[in-house]
């Protein structure tokens, strides 16, 4: 059974979206508007560098395995300083509220195994 590496990305990538549209709202009703957008910058903080890797990845068919493994060690390494470069610059942020943006990091992040988790089960 083959699996399409780029549609399953494109499902995560969307689940992740709506986890951060939920997380946003969720801190826009219950906090206001700081704290709505805190929990945004921490999901786009989680969101775009994803996005970055799932583009990486689905540039790799009809390479090599080793320019595949290269693509793949190439891509955690920028999503990685993507991660930290954009936590740097929302910490820097007037009003920024560092509980709500870690909320919001993780909740999009934790969507990302949580999808891992139920596809091991079916």
């Amino acid at each position: 059974m083959s699996v399409n590496v780029a549609a399953e990305l494109g499902k995560i990538l969307y689940m992740q979206a709506a986890a951060l549209i939920v997380v946003c709202l969720g801190g826009l009703a219950g906090f206001g508007w700081q704290v709505a957008k805190s929990a945004g910058l921490g999901g786009l903080i989680a969101f775009l560098p994803n996005a970055y890797f799932a583009l990486k990845v689905s540039q790799s068919q009809g390479k090599t395995p080793q320019q595949i493994v290269r693509g793949f060690y190439l891509g955690e390494a920028v999503k990685l300083g993507l991660v930290g470069v954009l936590f740097f610059l929302a910490l820097r942020t007037p009003g920024v509220r560092f509980v709500a943006l870690l909320i919001g990091f993780i909740a999009v992040l934790s969507v990302f195994w949580v999808a891992l988790l139920l596809s091991e089960q079916t």
